[in-house]
C-alpha cells in the first residue's frame, strides 16, 4: 500500500498475531516488514479467501433481489477477468523501469478505447540500483542472493565478513564488536530502524536483514544510515548463515542512485461542471513480483470503474489517475498534485483512492469524514457490504498526497496485507467479491445525488 512519503512517511505492514498482547502489538507494528499501506481496521486481520471468479455474497446482499445479486456477480467476475488480463499481459511493473512504462501505455491505450481523453504525464525518480542480484558471497565461493534495498538504505560499495547477530538486539553483538564486518539479523521484535543502529554503532559497514517469513520483503527505515541495509528471503536467510556456521564467510553489497522516468496516466472524462474527481491507485509493484494485489487490483478496480461509468452523464469533471512510482514513496501522485495549477487544485473536490482492495474478509474505507459517511449510507442502500476503520497506522498510500493540499479523499483497501512486497502477492489470494464491492460501491457514490451534492457544495 507505499505508499510512504520518501523521507516523509514509512510504509509499515502489520503481520501481527490475533493472541499478542497490545503492548507486543504495538512494538510489531514497528519491525515488520512494509506494505503498501498499514490498515489499522476495526477488527483484526483475516486470512485471505482464495480467489475465484464465482463471487460469495456479502451478509447484507444476501436479501436482495436476484437482478441485484446477479449484477454484483456480474461486476466481480468482469473486474476479475480485468486483473487476469493485466497480471498475464503485464506481468511485475517495477517502478522507474521498462515494465512500468509499458503498463503505462497499455493503461493509456485501454482508457481511450472507452473514450477518455489522456495524456501520459512523465516525471523523474532516483532509484536505488544493486550491484547484481544484490548479496554477492565473493569466498569461501562465489554465489549471489537476491536482495532489495530498504527505503532510506545508505549507498555504497562494501564488503566485509558477514557475522550473524541474531536478532540484532544489544545483547546479540559480539562482544569484540562488529568492526568492518557486515551483519547477518533475522527480522523482528524489534524494528529495522533499531536493528541498524545497534550493528553499526558497534563499527558494521552493512546489515542485511533476512525474512522471518516465506519470501521476501520491502522494509522502511526511519533514518537514512551511513551504510547499506538490505532484505533477502527467509529461505536464502537460512542458507548463508548455515554458511556463516560452517566457515568464515566475506561479502559485498554495492548499492547506487540511477535516475530513471517514470509517469502517471491521466484519463479524462468531461462533467457538466468545472469541479474535478479523482479515482486513483498506482499501478507500479515492487521489483520481481506480480503485485496481484498491491497493486494490480486497484488498477483492474480503476479500468472497471470506467468502463461502467464511460457513457455515463455526471454533474463533474471525472479524472481516472493510474500512478506511477508509488513504491517508491509515493512520487506519481506527489508529481500530480504538485504539478496542479492554483485554479486546478481549487477545482479538484475529493479523490477516491484504491489500494491492494483484493484480499481480506471485506472492503474496508477510511477518509474524510462526510466521505466516508456517503460511501457508508449509499453501500447500505445498495446491499452492499463495507467496513468503516479508523485509518491506518505507520504507513500511507497515494491518498496522502491529496489530504496534505485538504482535498477529501476516501480510501479503499482489503484489510489482508499480509501478502504485499512478497512473492506471494498472487491472484490466487485475490478475491473477485471484493473486487466488485469496491467497484459496485464506487459506482453507486460517484451517482448518488447526494455525493453530487457534497461536490457541487465544496466548489462553492
Amino acid at each position: 500500500m507505499l505508499r510512504i512519503f520518501n523521507k516523509m512517511a514509512l510504509k509499515l505492514s502489520c503481520r501481527l498475531r490475533i493472541g499478542l498482547a497490545i503492548t507486543a502489538l504495538l512494538l510489531a507494528v514497528a519491525c515488520s516488514g512494509t506494505g503498501t499501506f498499514t490498515p489499522q481496521p476495526s477488527v483484526a486481520h483475516t486470512q485471505a479467501t482464495t480467489a475465484s471468479p464465482a463471487v460469495t455474497l456479502p451478509p447484507s446482499a444476501k436479501d436482495s433481489d436476484p437482478a441485484k445479486l446477479s449484477a454484483l456477480n456480474a461486476v466481480g467476475t468482469q473486474a476479475y477477468s480485468v486483473l487476469e488480463t493485466i497480471l498475464e499481459v503485464l506481468g511485475p511493473r517495477e517502478s522507474g523501469t521498462s515494465q512500468e512504462s509499458a503498463a503505462a501505455n497499455y493503461l493509456l491505450h485501454q482508457l481511450q478505447d472507452l473514450g477518455y481523453a489522456t495524456e501520459i504525464q512523465e516525471f523523474p525518480v532516483e532509484n536505488i540500483a544493486l550491484a547484481g542480484l544484490g548479496l554477492t558471497v565473493v569466498s569461501p565461493e562465489y554465489v549471489e542472493f537476491e536482495a532489495i534495498p530498504l527505503s532510506e538504505t545508505g549507498l555504497g560499495n562494501v564488503t566485509g565478513i558477514l557475522t550473524s547477530v541474531g536478532l540484532a538486539m544489544l545483547g546479540d553483538i559480539p562482544v569484540g564488536g562488529l568492526e568492518g564486518h557486515i551483519a547477518l539479523a533475522k527480522r523482528g521484535v524489534i524494528p529495522f530502524e533499531t536493528k541498524a543502529q545497534n550493528v553499526f554503532d558497534a563499527g558494521a559497514v552493512g546489515l542485511v536483514i533476512y525474512n522471518s517469513l516465506p519470501g521476501n520483503f520491502k522494509g522502511v527505515l526511519v533514518t537514512q544510515p551511513d551504510f547499506p541495509v538490505i532484505s533477502i528471503s527467509e529461505y536464502d536467510g537460512a542458507v548463508v548463515e548455515s554458511m556463516c556456521a560452517e566457515s568464515e564467510v566475506r561479502v559485498s553489497i554495492n548499492l547506487s542512485i540511477g535516475d530513471n522516468q517514470s509517469r502517471n496516466v491521466i484519463a479524462e472524462k468531461q462533467g457538466t461542471s468545472d469541479a474535478v474527481v479523482v479515482l486513483g491507485g498506482h499501478y507500479d509493484s515492487v521489483a520481481g513480483i506480480s503485485g496481484a494485489n498491491d497493486n494490480a487490483s486497484g488498477t483492474a478496480v480503476l479500468l472497471t470503474i470506467a468502463k461502467m461509468l464511460a457513457d455515463v452523464d455526471l454533474p463533474f469533471t471525472l479524472r481516472i489517475v493510474p500512478f506511477g512510482a508509488e513504491e517508491l514513496g509515493l512520487l506519481g501522485s506527489r508529481h500530480y498534485v504538485d504539478s496542479l495549477t492554483e485554479v486546478e487544485s481549487d477545482q479538484t473536490k475529493v479523490m477516491l483512492n484504491f489500494d491492494a482492495v483484493g484480499t481480506g474478509s471485506g472492503v474496508s474505507v477510511f477518509g474524510s469524514p462526510q466521505l466516508v459517511e456517503l460511501a457508508s449510507s449509499t453501500a447500505e442502500k445498495n446491499g452492499l457490504d463495507i467496513t468503516v476503520t479508523r485509518g491506518q497506522s505507520g504507513g500511507s498510500s497515494d491518498y496522502a498526497n491529496f489530504q496534505r493540499v485538504e482535498i477529501p479523499f476516501l480510501m479503499f483497501f482489503g484489510d489482508d496485507q499480509s501478502r504485499i512486497h512478497s512473492k506471494l502477492d498472487t491472484i490466487e489470494f485475490v478475491s473477485s467479491e471484493m473486487l466488485g464491492g469496491a467497484v459496485e460501491t464506487s459506482v453507486a457514490l460517484l451517482q448518488s445525488p447526494e455525493f453530487a451534492d457534497f461536490v457541487i457544495s465544496e466548489a462553492n
